[in-house]
Parts: structure tokens; sequence; C-alpha cells
């Protein structure tokens, strides 16, 4: 899996997930770039956790709302999760 890197130049491109947190260089202007992400093991826990509540809350709307609630809400919410994963 690759994420995004965001160099002060502008310039936006993906490096590789074992960069997270790290420092890569800017392939046009060539500056030493910070990696968005945590190298910590507990990023990874996290990202569990976040997958694991959201499987829940499916679950929560189902039983409550029926599938057609559950579509929506899951779908709704995972649509959040992913803007708050790209605005990291």
């Amino acid at each position: 899996m690759q994420i995004r890197a965001r160099c002060a130049c502008g310039h936006l491109w993906y490096v590789a997930q074992d960069l997270a947190g790290g420092l890569t260089n800017c392939p046009r202007c060539g500056k030493a770039t910070q990696v968005d992400g945590l190298r910590d093991p507990l990023w990874r826990v996290l990202q569990g956790a976040a997958a694991l509540g959201w499987v829940v809350v499916v679950v929560l709307l189902y039983a409550n709302t029926g599938p057609l609630g559950a579509l929506l809400g899951g779908a709704a919410l995972a649509a959040i999760l992913g803007l708050i994963y790209l605005m990291m």
C-alpha cells in the first residue's frame, strides 16, 4: 500500500507505506519532505480499531434499522473515515 507525500513546493506523490513518518526527497524540487503517518505500531492498532468500530456500527444499524439503514449508514461512515484518513 502507498501513502501520499506533499512537498512545500506543492507537489503531491505517493511513497511506500514503510516511509510513513520518515523523510523522502521531492521528485520535483529535491527538497527533503516529511511523509504523513506514524512509524509506531500503535498507528496500525488505531487503524484496526477504526475498522472494528465501523463493523460494530454497521451491525448495530442493521439490528435497529434493517439492511437498507445498515447499507446507507455504513457507506456514510466509510466515507467519513476515508475523508479523515485523507486529511491526516
